[in-house]
């Protein structure tokens, strides 16, 4: 059964394809970080946590309309709490918080940064050609402006919730992710230099090196990677449940079985290290690579999100390739009730 950081995960594709339906329909670029935080917003009130500033204000400006709105908030399976999300729920506790990168007081090293962020890593299917890079073969690099662009919506989604050396993982995973979905092979950790480009106004550098530094312990030796007991002495959190933890095991797990007919293997790995996202992780890396088809057929069929997920998949490819609004077509208002555009 699918947890909280699963939720998480799906809430951020739908908040990613309203800031893309969001910018169709406005003509303005930026709306994704935000979008994804009313999706977070939107998770949050279905679990029982509707008093929390940041829900109630979400709340407050739908009115007279119905709140939470669009299709997931439908959905029974939404309902349930499933386990705790600490950092998120600090984060919609402040009254009036600061959302720019390197500002925000939390300080949360955890792994659900990752669940919030990866789906910035979709927008690497805007890249031509890129929608159909595989599963049929090996597509090509991921455009550097492009790169650029997704490096920086990841940066700004991450900001809302954990610690800076927390997001700056998260961002560098979500380009690794992007990369595999343009290459179709899983690639790992390359050009951290973005990262400091990406970086490069906001405070606290120190953080932001430590995170390099142990980013680039993880991207110079591939495979093996260090042990965790090295990851430590880089002075960045790698205990169970952070965010660079999960991002040295599931790579680890990805990169020592990359190839179509090891994804099982890739996957049943990094469930035994004892760290969920680690699965999570080397699962969307091969997964990425390969596509669907080359996913075990039994265990696609119990995920109990498993239609939720596909829906959400078909819903990106529609809003990528063939947006309804921007066009005159029948399916306009359809499209907005599903997807509205704020």
């Amino acid at each position: 059964m699918a947890g909280t950081p699963s939720l998480l995960f799906l809430a951020g594709v739908e908040g990613l394809v309203r800031g893309l339906v969001r910018e169709e329909v406005t003509g303005r670029t930026g709306a994704i970080p935000e979008c994804s935080w009313h999706a977070t917003a939107r998770w949050a009130s279905r679990t029982r946590q509707g008093t929390l500033p940041g829900v109630r204000r979400w709340a407050e400006s739908a009115a007279p309309h119905r709140w939470p709105d669009g299709w997931l908030s439908d959905l029974a399976l939404f309902a349930d709490g499933r386990g705790s999300a600490p950092a998120v729920e600090a984060a919609l506790e402040q009254e009036d918080p600061d959302h720019r990168p390197g500002h925000s007081t939390g300080d949360s090293a955890g792994d659900l940064v990752l669940s919030r962020t990866l789906p910035v890593a979709l927008l690497a299917l805007t890249d031509p050609g890129g929608l159909d890079a595989h599963p049929t073969g090996p597509g090509r690099p991921l455009d550097p402006s492009l790169d650029r662009h997704l490096s920086g919506v990841a940066r700004d989604v991450a900001a809302y919730t954990h610690g800076l050396e927390a997001q700056v993982v998260a961002v560098s995973l979500a380009r690794a992710l992007a990369s595999s979905l343009a290459t179709g092979q899983v690639t790992g950790l390359t050009g951290l230099d973005v990262v400091d480009e990406t970086y490069a106004e906001v405070p606290q550098q120190r953080d932001v090196a430590g995170a390099r530094t142990a980013l680039e312990a993880l991207a110079a030796q591939s495979i093996p990677y260090p042990p965790i007991t090295e990851l430590a002495l880089q002075g960045v959190p790698s205990g169970p449940r952070t965010a660079l933890r999960a991002t040295a095991e599931g790579l680890r797990c990805a990169l020592m079985h990359p190839g179509r007919d090891e994804v099982s293997k890739a996957v049943r790995e990094a469930v035994e290290t004892g760290q969920p996202a680690a699965a999570a992780i080397a699962g969307a890396l091969v997964g990425a690579a390969h596509g669907l088809d080359a996913l075990g057929v039994d265990a696609v069929a119990r995920l109990d999100v498993g239609h939720v997920a596909d829906q959400l998949a078909m819903d990106v490819y529609t809003q990528l390739t063939a947006p309804p609004t921007a066009r005159e077509s029948a399916t306009v208002d359809a499209w907005l009730h599903r997807y509205p555009a704020w």
